[in-house]
């Protein structure tokens, strides 16, 4: 891979950049903004890494011009705080840095990043009549969430400044999480109800499906709840500190579905005559588009900033077996919830590899409740 260093202090970044020489990266390197938007425009770079400050600009602020001219390189910035709000980022380190972290992050994410950007992934999603918005909404209400002493008045707030989407997640919310006889009736009782993470996840799903593609024979309510249990399921498998990504990742799993079935009416009139329905419909999706919605979803979340470890949990939702290199994470957890929800069998040699064949009975006993 092709990687281009921005950063203007000759020391802080040296360790980084003597660690890509003995490891023989390709590696330019460049002292400004200007530089930087001139060499991307020049040379088929694939990563770029941003010091958080650089002449008078800060990183986040470099990262979103390059994202806004070059959606597909990958975007890494240095900073002082790992967790520091960034929509423009895919990958976030904090200093002190670790290099070999950061040169195994972009070894890994090579072959993914290679997949999501071919010319007829970012053709098909330049063709599509309509795109979902990026999640505004929730890119500031995660924003604030990383603040100190947020309170869900300050969240209910922010919600609430749009009245068209407070009314769908409220509507979602009653249809996902039912109370009785007593529904929901305002933004804070939802919140009190269901939890800040839970209710920002909601307002996430709410933003994307904000518009009602017409598309015969594709439920846009029904691929919303099934995105919603995935969620559930597979935050419901995965380590305290992994819960948000992986429900991020369960809701988005098929957002690219949205997109590839906008692409052509006819073609998309031929892939609902001949799909077979709770199964595997990867090869024929293929088949139809020269694409699938694994790719299409990934390349969307690449051009959005979010982090590869949701974009590879995308791309590879149908995909078990490349997941046995690695531990049990996020994307693992999306794709054995995903088979789950569908009432689907899981991969035999992963439910060997990762030892659950003591609790695969129960997980899919709890599937069959959030159906």
């Amino acid at each position: 891979m092709k990687i281009l260093l921005i950063d203007n202090n000759e020391n802080q970044l040296l360790e980084l950049k003597q660690e890509f020489v003995r490891s023989r990266a390709k590696l330019a390197h460049v002292n400004g903004l200007n530089s930087a938007i001139s060499a991307l425009s020049k040379y088929n770079f694939n990563v770029v890494i941003c010091a958080a400050i650089v002449e008078k600009n800060d990183g986040d602020t470099i990262l979103d011009m390059i994202a806004k001219k070059f959606p597909t390189i990958v975007r890494i910035l240095i900073n002082d705080n790992e967790q520091q709000a960034n929509t423009s980022a895919h990958y976030r380190f904090a200093q002190p840095i670790e290099c070999k972290t950061i040169i195994s992050t972009i070894a890994n994410l090579a072959n993914n990043n290679k997949a999501i950007t071919k010319d007829i992934i970012v053709k098909t999603v330049a063709n599509t009549k309509t795109l979902p918005s990026p999640p505004k909404v929730y890119m500031q209400l995660n924003a604030v969430l990383k603040e100190n002493n947020t309170d869900s008045q300050k969240i209910a707030q922010i919600i609430q400044q749009d009245p068209a989407l407070t009314a769908k997640v409220l509507q979602f919310s009653n249809n996902a999480f039912p109370t009785g006889a007593k529904p929901m009736l305002n933004i804070t009782e939802a919140i009190t109800k269901m939890g800040i993470d839970t209710l920002c996840c909601i307002v996430m799903t709410s933003e994307l499906f904000s518009y009602t593609p017409k598309i015969k024979g594709f439920s846009l309510q029904d691929e919303q709840m099934h995105c919603l249990a995935t969620a559930k399921l597979a935050a419901s498998m995965v380590k305290p500190q992994l819960k948000q990504d992986t429900m991020i990742a369960g809701l988005l799993h098929d957002i690219g579905k949205v997109v590839l079935f906008e692409i052509n009416e006819r073609l998309t009139a031929s892939f609902f005559t001949h799909r077979i329905n709770q199964e595997n419909n990867i090869e024929l999706e293929n088949k139809i588009f020269a694409s699938d919605h694994c790719h299409v979803g990934g390349y969307l979340l690449h051009m959005w900033g979010f982090s590869y470890q949701i974009i590879e949990a995308t791309i590879l939702h149908h995909r078990p077996e490349k997941l046995l290199h690695k531990t049990f994470g996020v994307a693992q957890a999306v794709y054995l919830a995903n088979v789950l929800v569908h009432q689907q069998t899981p991969d035999e040699a992963f439910i060997n590899h990762y030892k659950l064949a003591s609790v695969i009975d129960a997980l899919t006993l709890r599937a069959k409740k959030l159906i």
